[in-house]
């Protein structure tokens, strides 16, 4: 399973990730908001969660969280690091914004393997 679930409220950085997963082979279901992520991991299995810290109506990381207790590996984006909560970084892998492709790729391989072929 390599399905990704991306939240991310600003457009264009929510379109260019989704762009470079989906690019390299990657299932990639995407939520601006934190209402609707919390349906769509409701509704479906995620190998991957992907999550801006500050969203205009809820936490990333609590969406992470979230993600953690239904099996999934999560990985927050934000600019603000040094502000995250104590105890983010060691229940989440962390990237810094402007995100790089080639950074965001190596850290999903890393977390869930290449994606699958053959659909």
């Amino acid at each position: 399973m390599d399905r990704i679930l991306l939240i991310e409220d600003e457009a264009t950085s929510r379109e260019i990730l989704e762009l470079v997963l989906t690019g390299a082979g990657y299932t990639v279901d995407t939520a601006a908001r934190a209402a609707a992520a919390h349906q769509q991991l409701s509704s479906t299995r995620y190998a991957l969660v992907i999550a801006d810290w500050l969203l205009p109506d809820g936490d990333g990381i609590y969406l992470a969280d979230r993600a953690i207790g239904l099996g999934a590996r999560t990985v927050i984006i934000t600019g603000h690091v040094s502000d995250l909560p104590p105890g983010t970084a060691q229940r989440h892998r962390l990237l810094m914004k402007p995100t790089k492709p080639n950074q965001l790729l190596a850290v999903v391989r890393a977390l869930i393997g290449e994606p699958q072929t053959g659909r």
